[in-house]
């Protein structure tokens, strides 16, 4: 933001000039102003899906912006006591914490005298979010050989990990067999269908196999889009090859890049009805439990709904960790075959990269695992005429590029194969 002191009366008039090139005349239009911008959008579909007021949901999305934000420090600031944080939509926005001990005691510094003061809610649990975390990984170490499909979260709401199998019997034999004791606050859940990949084929354009990720840049300068790894490494966009330059497919990543020649890369993310423009990312750790994310997909389209699990550990092919993110809407279809490597997205925030499909929930790679091939996503550069006492004086806007305060772990699996998965979905 820029600001500006004048002795006398001045008007100030912004204009963002944006030269485009339509790839599709449905795609031309663009959010501007304050009445129909990107995250008022979302915000309509979330009023309407809670049934509140335009200027209540607008409201209480800048508050889950806060939560989540507050989540990340707390997570490394408490580290021992604290045991997850979550939003309650309805019947009141409230943003509940738990802690092991002295809860009410930690909170107050980081709330007193601020926006969330009013709405914060303590809860004891009895196993701090790290322990649940070291908990998850070391189970998962332990039944890797069982050679049973299985996937795993945490259920920070009842403050414990889940496993999720679809024939129980067998697992349960192949614990005892393995003289494998799960710990105390590991749950065993049975599932119908556990999860796959959506393989059938700027961010959100259709492309020969999946959907297009966010449009990225390297540290050359090199601009491209993102998909997800598995899907094939030889993609089309309207014809035109897009030649591979790189993916990681394994552990917390399922993404891979390419370049576009022919195309004008930009930071814009189609959404169904218009293009968005892309001004920031948004790090896994400050994305809040229960927050409110939206995405598109070239096979279900436009949509949004809640997440539910930020430590979903998948098991379509590949070695994966618990870090993806499950997002889940009552009676609404997130993902199907297709909608993989679209964009998932909050206004004009970048969150993440479509995954997989869970019957009608869907998983996604937080944005920030794109930096571990050396990307991050193309930061809005337009130029700003500014117009004072009817003298122009043109100023340079960028997006704040993102900085990765959590470096990728270095004894993830990755390989520049694309597996596709036939499995059906999950969960009924």
């Amino acid at each position: 933001m820029f600001r500006f002191r004048y002795a006398g009366i001045f008007l100030v008039v912004f204009t963002i000039i944006v030269t485009t090139t339509a790839v599709a005349a449905t795609q031309n239009i663009f959010y501007s102003g304050s009445e129909d911008n990107a995250k008022t959008h979302d915000a309509k579909v979330y009023a309407s899906d809670l049934e509140i007021d335009l200027d209540t949901a607008i409201h209480q999305l800048m508050l889950q912006d806060l939560a989540g934000n507050l989540a990340a420090e707390l997570a490394v600031k408490e580290v021992d006591t604290f045991a997850g944080l979550w939003i309650q939509h309805t019947p009141q926005f409230r943003i509940f914490v738990q802690f092991t001990q002295f809860g009410k005691e930690t909170i107050r510094s980081y709330i007193e005298n601020g926006p969330l003061a009013d709405i914060v809610d303590v809860r004891i649990a009895m196993v701090s979010l790290a322990e649940l975390e070291a908990a998850q990984a070391a189970v998962l170490l332990n039944i890797r050989d069982l050679n049973i499909p299985i996937e795993s979260g945490i259920n920070v709401f009842q403050n414990r990990v889940e496993l999720y199998v679809i024939k129980r019997s067998q697992f349960d034999t192949a614990l005892q067999e393995a003289r494998i004791q799960l710990p105390k606050h590991v749950t065993v859940i049975t599932v119908n269908e556990l999860s796959a990949d959506t393989t059938d084929i700027f961010a959100g354009l259709a492309l020969s196999r999946c959907t297009s990720g966010f449009s990225v840049t390297n540290s050359s300068g090199t601009k491209g889009i993102t998909t997800a790894a598995h899907c094939s490494n030889s993609l089309k966009y309207n014809g035109t090859n897009l030649p591979f330059m790189g993916a990681a497919h394994g552990g917390s990543y399922d993404v891979q890049w390419h370049t576009a020649p022919g195309f004008t890369v930009r930071n814009l993310a189609f959404d169904g009805t218009s293009n968005r423009y892309v001004y920031s990312t948004i790090h896994r750790n400050n994305q809040a439990l229960n927050s409110w994310v939206c995405k598109y997909g070239k096979i279900t389209g436009y949509g949004c709904g809640f997440i539910i699990d930020k430590n979903y550990r998948p098991t379509t092919p590949g070695s994966w960790s618990a870090t993806f993110i499950r997002v889940h809407r009552d009676g609404v279809d997130l993902c199907q075959g297709g909608d993989s490597g679209g964009p998932w997205f909050l206004g004009n925030t970048a969150y993440g990269i479509m995954k997989s499909q869970i019957g009608y929930d869907a998983v996604y790679m937080a944005i920030n695992y794109v930096d571990y091939l050396d990307l991050t996503v193309l930061p809005l550069k337009v130029y700003l005429p500014l117009i004072f006492n009817g003298q122009y004086q043109s100023k340079s806007m960028s997006s704040p590029e993102f900085t990765n305060p959590y470096p990728p772990p270095k004894d993830e699996i990755f390989s520049k194969e694309s597996p596709s998965s036939t499995q059906p979905n999950p969960y009924p």
